[in-house]
């Protein structure tokens, strides 16, 4: 082939190398290459000299690669995930033989299957295939709102329906699990139904996985915020755990690691697991496994709850016997001291399934009368058991935790009304104090200020007879006069200046009910705030100097006046 491919043009000489052709020989890739890589680049004129290039037509059959991919992306996988970027070039040339549809929105890779891509499935050959639709009776040829299948878009609206109405009561997501095969046909052709006939909600879009194998997982998201993570997590999930009875023997016989059995006891183990199985399916149970670990591991399945199973072989410790080799190391160096026991295997199986949590499990083994076989019912029994227990404690434990919550809101709600009627109390308290403090302090300031008037008045008398008693001693003194009379009428000047008498107005012009300020309320107020019902414990030395001025202040207005009851 690949001497031929010499006399081709030098740009489709370059198309082979670049996709694995190494002229003059056979590269091992050459086998995978794709003619419609190079055909494509390559005008039609030189095309038809190259005999074993030609342009692939959409119809044409697809390879065992193709397929599998797409049947991945039609079973939910949209290749948007890490695991899917080595396939979107796959996809590509799927899409140019319009079997899926490709789109890149927001960042975001989304890759679907399209009607003829199902129908690819379906028939194994493309819809528009000129020999298969010459052939075909008219009623298989796919037309406008029928289902691959021989059911009708039409038949499957009411299903479709329930599905949509289905999967917005429950959060978004509906699980069928362990289907067999006509339910998983069934519920392709409902999902198919869904999107051709445009059910899917507006602002949504619908996505599924299991289309061949597994769990059936169908989610709707909405388009404004796709949890590309969640998706992932789920589909991946799915793919991992299985249990189809078929493929979880098949990953524990391929990979007995977790089983920590020896190899003679290897069938006898696996023979207990299917027994296990059958027993679980009896009583409707299932036993799986999952491969999302590095080796598969057993699970029982009761409902939704899982209980991971664990089946070991016992140990038993024997005397150590030296070995030759050993005993001449010993007379070599006597002071080590060789190994006590040997641990091998005992024939034993012992099995284990977890229970609710941490480091709770129940344990079944062999005895000298009776082996795991046969207690195969009692084993499954004692697993319906433990879950049921399980839940009971679980009811119980969320119970408690209702009952302490309610008895914590209680107590709350107790220490709000307490803390309430404090506030109500200290509110009432600091009110009255402040309506007493207010009296107090106002009068004070009534006080203050009569007290200065008449203090301004007393001085100014005492000033004027002081003048008067300087011009009486100056009198009929030689040398006496001077300043005197400039001093003597600077005096009287400033007894008329403070004395009240000479203007009325000062005291008629000053409001008789003040309102008092901060600083006039706090020495009646004790401890409390001016500004709040709180204490003050820090007063400014000057707060307690005015306390303990008042509490001297007499009751006259001059200090040659006694009080009233002395």
């Amino acid at each position: 082939m690949l001497a031929r491919a010499s006399t081709l043009d030098p740009s489709v000489q370059s198309g082979f190398r670049n996709h694995g052709a190494v002229l003059g020989g056979v590269d091992s890739s050459v086998r995978s290459w794709d003619p419609a890589a190079i055909c494509g680049r390559v005008q039609l004129d030189r095309v038809r000299r190259a005999p074993y290039c030609r342009l692939v037509q959409r119809w044409d059959s697809l390879n065992e690669r193709q397929l599998d991919l797409l049947r991945r992306i039609h079973g939910g996988d949209d290749l948007s995930g890490p695991d899917g970027v080595e396939y979107r070039r796959s996809a590509r040339a799927l899409q140019d033989r319009n079997l899926v549809t490709v789109t890149r929105k927001a960042g975001v890779w989304r890759a679907s299957s399209t009607d003829a891509g199902r129908f690819y499935l379906e028939h194994g050959h493309h819809p528009d295939h000129p020999d298969h639709r010459a052939s075909l009776p008219r009623s298989e040829t796919p037309a406008p709102g029928g289902t691959a299948g021989g059911a009708s878009s039409a038949d499957l609206l009411r299903p479709a329906r329930e599905l949509l109405d289905r999967l917005q009561h429950e959060g978004g997501m509906v699980r069928i699990e362990s289907p067999d095969s006509g339910t998983r046909a069934r519920y392709r052709r409902i999902i198919h139904a869904i999107k051709q006939q445009g059910l899917v909600p507006s602002g949504h879009h619908l996505r599924h996985t299991g289309r061949d194998a597994g769990d059936i997982v169908i989610r709707l998201y909405t388009d404004a915020g796709p949890d590309e993570t969640d998706w992932n997590r789920i589909r991946l999930n799915t793919r991992r755990v299985t249990t189809d009875p078929h493929l979880a023997f098949s990953a524990l016989e391929a990979d007995p690691t977790n089983l920590a059995v020896s190899p003679d006891l290897l069938p006898r183990a696996l023979l207990l697991i299917r027994q296990l199985a059958g027993e679980a399916a009896r009583r409707g149970h299932r036993l799986g496994v999952n491969t999302k670990a590095k080796h598969p591991r057993m699970f029982l399945q009761a409902g939704q709850v899982r209980r991971t199973v664990t089946l070991t072989e016992e140990r038993d410790q024997v005397p150590h016997e030296p070995t030759a080799e050993e005993l001449k190391v010993l007379r070599l160096r006597p002071w080590m001291k060789p190994a006590e026991f040997d641990v091998v295997d005992s024939g034993r199986l012992r099995l284990e399934i977890a229970r609710a949590g941490h480091d709770n499990r129940d344990t079944w083994t062999d005895t000298a009368r009776v082996r795991l076989e046969q207690r195969v019912a009692q084993i499954i029994q004692g697993f319906e058991a433990g879950v049921t227990a399980d839940e009971q404690q679980r009811r119980a434990a969320e119970t408690a935790r209702e009952k302490a919550a309610a008895e914590h809101r209680r107590r709350q709600e107790e220490a709000a009304v307490e803390r309430r009627r404090q506030e109500e109390a200290t509110l009432a308290q600091w009110h009255a104090a402040m309506a007493d403090a207010r009296v107090r302090a106002a009068d004070n300031i009534r006080a203050e200020t009569f007290r200065n008037a008449y203090q301004a008045w007393t001085t100014a008398a005492d000033i004027r007879a002081f003048c008067t008693a300087l011009e009486q001693a100056a009198e009929g003194r030689t040398g006496a006069g001077g300043y005197l009379t400039s001093w003597v009428a600077w005096g009287r000047a400033a007894a008329d200046r403070i004395d009240p008498i000479g203007n009325p107005r000062v005291l008629a012009d000053i409001e008789y009910n003040p309102e008092p300020g901060p600083d006039d309320l706090r020495p009646f107020l004790g401890d409390w705030s001016p500004h709040g019902p709180r204490k003050e414990h820090h007063r400014p030395d000057q707060d307690r100097q005015a306390r303990a001025g008042i509490r001297r202040q007499p009751e006259s207005w001059h200090h040659g006046l006694l009080d009233p009851g002395a």
